[in-house]
């Protein structure tokens, strides 16, 4: 008979990694059941299942409150053993220390559930990569336990978890660097067969499922991205037929054929694309300096032609000289670029493990204690004076309409000193989404707008 594991949703996103964790535990036959961690009751209800291991994936962003939370199982069931994986883990050392912490797994968790099971002692295990075609995530299980996501209109799929790029603020060359180039690229950068995204969006079809974002860093990446493109996107449309959308950067979108964006365009109707920053100093902080405007302006143009609608998605609140300028100077070249378009502007969120990070704690850039890494309240992570600090909130409220509307500069100047109250921050993260929505979906969606914001919970 199998161990009992318990496993913990945390925040408004979907737990994607320990959905994958759900499936292998089950492959190996051990009995498994979700528990929402963020509601009230929670630690009681565990301890009734009486589980001999408790599993956490813990973002940044509720890393803190995971380990508390972790703490306080373990006083109400002493016998039970807390399992601590994800990317926050991989990243931070020392995170076994944790009072609230017995087991880290540093990885994917692959080839490792019986040493997890026989460990006796606080320990971190070292998870090992595998191939795509053997990973399967347990997804029905999840929604069935944790209503509140089951419900949420849009859900997401990834056809592979990696990366080609290594910019500054990202954790891929974190991850490349541990496991190894080679492992990397084969284990990473390998694309999921496709009857096995299939049979998992067939389980999304079943619960209120709107549209499904293919949530890959750059759907074009790859060699094999027009064959592949081609095979999921006829399968796509004959056994699913959800609304999609994708992300893709400059350089793919360029450097992909005709048959490439135009078979894009038959699967999804609307893409993200970053341009993130303007400046050449920024985008050298980034490690983007390969990146420019004519390059960002003629990947949209292109994408255009293909009647593809795109986002452009853009960060500012950077720890340069002039940041306020900084980000006027990116939102103005997003208007450049595309004239009405929607725009998402995130404050910078520098994440542990990071090269970025790592480089502002070396240079004595004082860092935002108040950043709880939820973009929509427009709190980033490097520590301005107030007034700096309260105009790149404004900024990250208002560039979305700036852009939509293409709003002057000394309006924007004169705007982003304004102080805005709860309630007006609130409406304006709404309005944001709101006009994401008409974005992709058209006017279709007004009449669905209340009923979508009811499964939302923005931290404005």
């Amino acid at each position: 008979m199998g161990k009992k594991f318990a496993l913990i949703h945390l925040g408004n996103d979907e737990n994607y990694g320990l959905v994958f964790v759900a499936g292998e535990l089950l492959k190996q036959e051990q009995a498994i059941r979700w528990f929402d961690g963020d509601l009230d009751g929670v630690i009681s209800e565990i301890c009734v299942w009486e589980p001999d291991f408790v599993c956490f994936s813990p973002l940044t962003t509720t890393f803190d409150y995971a380990v508390k939370l972790a703490e306080k199982i373990k006083e109400k069931c002493p016998k039970v053993k807390t399992v601590f994986g994800g990317h926050h883990v991989y990243a931070v050392q020392n995170v076994s220390k944790e009072r609230g912490i017995d087991i880290v797994v540093i990885g994917p968790a692959y080839g490792i559930i019986d040493k997890i099971i026989n460990n006796n002692n606080k320990e971190t295990i070292t998870g090992t990569p595998t191939f795509p075609e053997n990973m399967f995530p347990a997804r029905e299980e999840y929604f069935e336990s944790i209503s509140r996501i089951a419900n949420r209109h849009r859900k997401y799929i990834m056809s592979h978890f990696g990366c080609i790029y290594n910019c500054s603020y990202c954790s891929t060359s974190l991850v490349r660097k541990r496991v190894g180039a080679e492992n990397y690229k084969r284990c990473w950068l390998v694309r999921r067969p496709v009857n096995h995204l299939i049979e998992e969006s067939k389980i999304l079809l079943k619960y209120n499922t709107k549209e499904i974002s293919l949530e890959d860093d750059d759907i074009l990446a790859g060699n094999d991205a027009e064959a592949w493109l081609a095979d999921f996107s006829k399968a796509w449309e004959k056994e699913i037929g959800l609304s999609i959308y994708a992300n893709v950067t400059p350089l793919t979108v360029l450097q992909s054929s005709d048959k490439t964006l135009k078979i894009l365009a038959g699967l999804a109707k609307s893409v993200q694309m970053g341009l993130q920053t303007c400046r050449p100093g920024s985008l050298k902080l980034f490690n983007r300096q390969f990146q420019n405007e004519e390059q960002v302006k003629k990947a949209y143009d292109r994408l255009s032609s293909f009647n593809i609608k795109v986002k452009l998605e853009l960060i500012i609140g950077l720890p340069v000289e002039d940041p306020i300028g900084d980000a006027i100077d990116t939102i103005k070249m997003a208007q450049r670029i595309g004239p009405g378009t929607f725009v998402a502007c995130f404050p910078l969120m520098l994440y542990p493990g990071t090269v970025l990070y790592d480089k502002c704690l070396a240079n004595g850039i004082l860092l935002n204690e108040s950043c709880n890494y939820e973009w929509h309240d427009g709190c980033g992570s490097v520590k301005f004076d107030l007034t700096t600090a309260k105009q790149i909130r404004n900024l990250t409220k208002m560039a979305t309409m700036f852009c939509r509307y293409n709003i002057d500069e000394q309006w924007m100047r004169a705007l982003v000193k304004m102080d805005i109250n709860d309630i007006s921050s609130k409406n304006l993260s709404e309005c944001q989404y709101y006009e994401s929505l008409i974005f992709r979906h058209g006017d279709e969606v007004r009449d669905e707008f209340d009923e979508i914001l009811a499964s939302m919970n923005f931290k404005y």
